[in-house]
């Protein structure tokens, strides 16, 4: 399994929409995804998790990353995102992790 974020990544209601392709490889039936995104200038950080998980030839992986303080908002600007996919397979589990710098952007009418 491989994957990427999209960047940019909307913002809307100070909520990250995080999604990227899933590229599978042979053997993998199902997907685990778990974000991490983060805005050092912001002092932010917020995780997310599937499920429901990703079936075999899903072409893409979104989940919603809010915030960990309930008070606070993903605002518009540079991000850290930080990935861990599990595949499970019949013959056992395999781990992809990536990371990347990516840019949020607000949705049309959430100017955050």
């Amino acid at each position: 399994m491989r994957s990427n974020f999209d960047s940019p990544l909307r913002v809307e209601e100070g909520v990250v929409e995080a999604c990227g392709e899933l590229d599978w490889d042979s053997g993998e039936r199902e997907a685990h995804v778990t974000v991490t995104i983060s805005q050092k200038g912001e002092k932010l950080v917020g995780s997310a998790s599937s499920p429901p998980n990703f079936a075999s030839g899903d072409g893409e992986w979104m989940l919603s990353v809010r915030p960990s303080e309930a008070t606070r908002k993903f605002k518009k600007g540079a991000a850290h995102a930080v990935g861990v996919i599990h595949t499970i397979r019949d013959d056992g589990v395999d781990v992809f992790q990536w990371e990347q710098d990516v840019e949020l952007v607000p949705d049309a009418v959430d100017e955050t």
